[in-house]
């Protein structure tokens, strides 16, 4: 929740945005800091979300079997995906369409008219924004709900058989270096991956490819997701050595900072520099992605209603939230103060306005049935 605010607030402010991302304004000045800020958040926060996606996913299958994860994800996921696409996305282009007409990009009538002279804009426009990798989660639950069927429509029929050798896999201090290899693997191929935003409506069989490229580089972490679902009754495991991944994470961060590309990824990216780049890249997302996990089992350990409070506004906070930030960027545009003060400003309003609309506006309607089932009263 609050990563996804802290990680859109500080787009504005780079020195180097994401290759292929869109954004309302450029603001002057920039600060290297916010380019360090983006890149670390980047580089495992959705890996982190489909992994816990796919282990949640195992959950709910073996919890109701596949109809009842089908109908879950269908009321939970798809349902409101659909409702924000078809509300918030035409929004958020005319909020994106007023901070073009600022920056002189675009005017008033080729906003209102959906045709751009800017080829950037015509070309990038299109697409779910920050609604993707929920797509994505439909995607993946689909095709888990249809290996259910096709195996024999139980929920362990889906599950990946774990053996010695697997348990091993993810149980030995070792893990970040081994499941960071098929990471490197596809960044290898492309290390776009990580650097370049591409979610856009493919308008070429190119286009579908590389879109179906994506599918299956988040899809891996999905994967194992799935596979780590076999572990829960042994998850205190996971808590060792968590600090040290972290620690391990943060130098790999340092050693990735210093590359050149860092936020400005070109298909001309030398191919020997391709392969220390790679290695950096999947070993500090696999070394965060551990580390976090057994931070968060510690964290945790006891339920808290605070923690299940904010677990239950994250979804409906980081819905809306892009459009807060985009607007909060236009109406600060011109106030007489740096980009940290306004960054801090823009979080903290975008935090509270959300938290507050969640709990008197969302949580005891049929909104918040919608995205998190009944909730008592507190």
């Amino acid at each position: 929740m609050l990563l996804g605010i802290l990680l859109h607030a500080a787009i504005t402010y780079m020195q180097r945005p994401m290759d292929g991302l869109l954004w309302p304004l450029r603001e002057q000045p920039q600060h290297v800091g916010f380019d360090l800020l983006f890149w670390w958040i980047h580089g495992w926060r959705i890996p982190l979300f489909f992994v816990m996606a796919g282990f949640f996913a195992a959950m709910l299958a073996r919890r109701r079997g596949p109809g009842g994860f089908i109908r879950h994800r269908v009321l939970r996921i798809l349902i409101p995906v659909t409702l924000a696409t078809f509300i918030l996305l035409p929004a958020m282009y005319f909020i994106w369409g007023w901070g073009w007409v600022i920056e002189s990009r675009a005017t008033w009538h080729e906003v209102v008219h959906v045709h751009f002279k800017d080829d950037a804009l015509q070309d990038r426009f299109r697409g779910p924004a920050h609604l993707w990798f929920l797509n994505y989660l439909v995607v993946y639950s689909f095709v888990y709900w249809a290996i259910m069927r096709l195996r024999g429509n139980s929920p362990q029929s889906a599950e990946p058989a774990l053996g010695p050798t697997a348990r091993r896999l993810f149980t030995t201090p070792l893990r970040p270096l081994i499941f960071a290899l098929p990471t490197f693997g596809m960044l290898v191929v492309d290390p776009g991956f990580y650097f370049g935003y591409h979610h856009v409506l493919p308008e070429s069989p190119g286009a579908w490819g590389y879109e179906l490229a994506q599918l299956v580089y988040q899809g891996y972490f999905f994967v194992v997701g799935v596979y780590l679902f076999r572990l829960h009754r042994e998850m205190d495991a996971f808590k060792r050595y968590a600090w040290m991944y972290l620690v391990l994470g943060t130098l790999m961060f340092i050693v990735l900072a210093r590359f050149p590309h860092l936020g400005y990824f070109k298909d001309h990216l030398g191919v020997p520099e391709i392969y220390p780049l790679a290695a950096c890249i999947a070993l500090f997302c696999w070394f965060m992605i551990w580390g976090m996990t057994g931070l968060g089992l510690t964290v945790l350990a006891r339920p808290r209603a605070v923690v299940r409070w904010l677990s239950d506004s994250a979804y409906w906070v980081y819905l809306v939230h892009l459009p807060i930030v985009a607007l909060l960027l236009i109406v600060m545009r011109d106030w007489p103060i740096g980009p940290w003060p306004r960054f801090v400003l823009i979080v903290v309003v975008t935090s509270v306005l959300t938290l507050v609309s969640y709990q008197w506006g969302v949580r005891h309607t049929p909104i918040g049935r919608l995205l998190n089932g009944p909730r008592g009263k507190v």
